[in-house]
């Protein structure tokens, strides 16, 4: 993890309170899970470059998702 708690503006808007990290993401990972060992974090929402040259990618928090639609992660 790079930072917490970043704002991130795309072209429909602001996205707030996001992680930054250094994890290798690609073009098309964008929902896909961001996991602290078992433990659900966010979901990939964006970044720049590519697995092969390094770059960054944020990840939106998974409660924040979570309240939006009124849904509850069960785990197994």
């Amino acid at each position: 993890m790079l930072a917490k708690n970043e704002t991130v503006n795309y072209s429909q808007g602001a996205v707030h309170q996001m992680t930054k990290t250094s994890v290798c993401a690609e073009p098309g990972d964008s929902g896909g899970s961001f996991l602290s060992g078992d433990q659900a974090q966010g979901v990939t929402s964006g970044g720049w470059g590519n697995c092969a040259g390094g770059g960054q990618t944020w990840f939106q928090p998974v409660n924040e998702i979570l309240n939006r639609y009124g849904l509850t992660l069960h785990t197994a």
